[in-house]
C-alpha cells in the first residue's frame, strides 16, 4: 500500500477513448525502459510501438495474464512480439497468474499499468487503470490515468520484478521466451 499525492490526467471511457488511446501510444514512443503489466493485450498499434521501442534500444518488460495470453486473439501477437524481442536480446515477456503472495496463485493476473522511463532520471510516466490494452477497451466503460510519482514508480517496479521472478521460477510452462 502507498499513499501519494500527484497531479494526474484522468480519462473516462468511452467518452475519452480516442484521446486516452492516443496518449497511451505516445508514452510508448521514446522510452529507455518500460515495465508493462496487462490482462487483455491485443491492440496492434501497441505491439508496433513496443517492437519499435525495442528496435530503437529500449528495454521492454511485459508481465501478462496466462489465461488471456494463450487465447486465440493474443497468442499469435505475443509470439510474434517475442520473436522480435529475441533479435535484440534485451526485452522480455513473462506470462503469469495471480502468483506471488496470492492465497489462490492460479487466479488471473488482472493488473493493468505501466511505467515508461525516459532518458533522464526525471523523465518517466506512470499509467494505471481498468483499461485493457485491447482495441475494444477504449470503447468500453473504463478509466485510466497518467501521472508522475517516484514512490509509485519504485513500488510498481519492485512488485513487477517480484511477480516476474515468481512466474519465471514457478510457471515455466507459460513462458514464450
Amino acid at each position: 500500500m502507498i499513499t501519494i499525492t500527484v497531479t494526474e490526467t484522468d480519462y473516462f471511457l468511452p467518452e475519452d477513448g480516442d484521446v486516452a488511446q492516443q496518449r497511451f501510444l505516445e508514452l510508448l514512443k521514446q522510452p529507455r525502459q518500460v515495465y508493462l503489466s496487462g490482462f487483455g493485450f491485443t491492440l496492434q498499434p501497441m505491439f508496433d510501438e513496443l517492437a519499435n521501442a525495442d528496435n530503437a534500444g529500449a528495454t521492454i518488460d511485459l508481465l501478462l495474464d496466462h489465461s488471456q495470453s494463450n487465447g486465440r486473439a493474443e497468442k499469435p501477437k505475443i509470439n510474434a512480439l517475442a520473436k522480435s524481442f529475441e533479435k535484440n536480446g534485451r526485452s522480455t515477456i513473462t506470462i503469469t497468474t495471480a502468483g506471488v503472495n496470492s492465497a489462490k496463485p492460479d487466479q488471473i493476473w488482472h493488473w493493468k499499468g505501466f511505467v515508461a522511463l525516459g532518458q533522464d532520471a526525471e523523465d518517466y510516466d506512470c499509467w494505471e487503470g481498468s483499461t485493457n490494452f485491447s482495441l475494444s477497451a477504449w470503447f468500453q466503460g473504463n478509466s485510466c490515468r497518467v501521472f508522475q510519482s517516484p514512490e509509485w514508480t519504485n513500488l510498481f517496479i519492485k512488485q513487477f520484478l517480484a511477480h516476474k521472478a515468481w512466474a519465471r521460477q514457478n510457471q515455466p510452462q507459460h513462458q514464450v521466451m
